[in-house]
C-alpha cells in the first residue's frame, strides 16, 4: 500500500486516542497505537494547534481552472480578484479546510478551496506536522456518510512504529443537530434523522443569505457560487435553477435538502441497526483533529 493510500485509509479511520489498540489497514500493514497519556508530545502538539495562530495566503484560482465549463464558464482564471487571506488557529483553519474540501461519494464537490487547503497544509507541515508528527483532520456528519471532508498533514509513520495519538474536537461551523436527530428518530425513524441532518448540512454548506449576495456580487465570487449550486444539483440529481436560468438560494436549498435527505436515509439504513443508533452518531457540528506522534 502506498503512503498516499495509507494516509487516506487512516484519515477515514481516525485512530482513537481513548484506548490502546492495534490498528490494521488493508494490505497487511499495521501499527501499534498507544494512549496519548503515555506520550506528552501528542498532547503538546494538540495544544499548539488550538492556541497558536497563523495567517495563510491563497488563491481561488483552482475553483475556476478545474471547473466543468459545461456548467459555468470562467472568462478569466487568475488575477488579484482571486487572491485571499485567512487568519486563525491551526486547528480552526484545518477544520475549515476539511469542511471546505467536501466530497460526495468520494468526488470533490468543487475545487474552490484547493488553494486554501494546500496553503494551510504547507504551513502546518512547516511549523507543526514534521519529524514524527502527522495530523488527520476529518469532518463526517455521521458514521458512514457519503459526504465528508478530510485533510492530512505531515509524513506517515513507518510500518511497525508505536504511534501515540491525541484527539481534538473543533467546531465545524454548522448548526447543532444531534438533539433534533434523537427526537426525530423516535418520531419518524431513519427518515426523520435524515431530514434533520440534511437540513442542517445544506443550511451550513449553502447559507442562503450569504449565497444570495454572492450570486449578485463581483467576479469570480458570483461564478463560483453559481458553480457550487450547479455541481450540487448535478451530484444529487435535482434542478437548482429556475426556468429563466437563475439560482434562487432558498428554493435551491429546499430541493437540495430533499435530495440529500434521501441519500442520508440510505446511508443510515445501511450503517445502523436502529434510528436511535443513527441519531447518536450524528456529528455535524464537529471536526476531529487527530495528532499522531512517533519516535524518529
Amino acid at each position: 500500500m502506498t503512503s498516499t493510500v495509507l494516509d487516506v485509509a487512516l484519515c477515514l479511520l481516525l485512530v482513537s486516542a481513548a484506548a490502546v489498540t492495534l490498528v490494521t489497514v488493508p494490505g497487511g500493514e499495521s501499527e501499534r497505537t498507544a494512549d496519548a497519556r503515555t506520550d506528552g508530545r501528542a498532547n503538546a502538539v494538540a495544544t499548539t494547534l488550538t492556541t497558536s495562530t497563523t495567517t495563510v495566503n491563497y488563491s481561488l484560482e483552482p475553483g475556476a481552472t478545474r471547473a466543468d465549463d459545461r456548467l459555468v464558464s470562467f472568462p478569466t482564471t487568475s488575477g488579484p480578484e482571486f487572491e485571499r487571506s485567512s487568519h486563525g488557529t491551526y486547528a480552526g483553519l484545518l477544520a475549515d479546510a476539511a469542511v471546505g474540501g467536501l466530497t460526495v461519494d468520494g468526488e470533490p464537490l468543487t475545487h474552490t478551496d484547493d488553494g486554501f487547503r494546500d496553503a494551510i497544509r504547507t504551513r502546518t507541515e512547516s511549523e507543526v506536522a514534521h519529524d514524527g508528527v502527522q495530523l488527520l483532520v476529518r469532518w463526517e456528519p455521521y458514521r458512514g456518510a457519503h459526504l465528508r471532508g478530510c485533510v492530512t498533514a505531515g509524513p506517515s509513520p513507518p510500518s511497525g512504529a508505536t504511534v501515540h495519538a491525541a484527539t481534538v474536537t473543533v467546531p465545524s461551523g454548522l448548526a447543532a443537530t444531534r438533539d433534533g436527530a434523537r427526537v426525530a428518530a423516535t418520531e419518524s425513524g431513519y427518515a426523520g434523522v435524515a431530514g434533520v441532518v440534511a437540513a442542517n448540512v445544506v443550511e451550513g454548506l449553502f447559507p442562503a443569505d450569504d449565497l444570495r449576495f454572492a450570486l449578485r456580487g463581483d467576479y469570480p465570487v458570483s461564478h463560483l457560487a453559481r458553480y457550487r449550486y450547479l455541481r450540487a444539483g448535478e451530484r444529487y440529481g435535482v434542478a437548482v435553477v429556475d426556468e429563466d436560468g437563475t439560482v434562487v438560494p432558498a428554493e435551491a436549498n429546499e430541493r437540495l435538502t430533499a435530495a440529500v435527505a434521501d441519500a442520508v436515509e440510505r446511508d443510515l439504513e445501511r450503517s445502523f441497526e436502529t434510528p436511535s443508533e443513527a441519531a447518536a452518531s450524528v456529528r455535524v457540528t464537529e471536526v476531529q483533529v487527530v495528532v499522531r506522534t512517533w519516535s524518529v
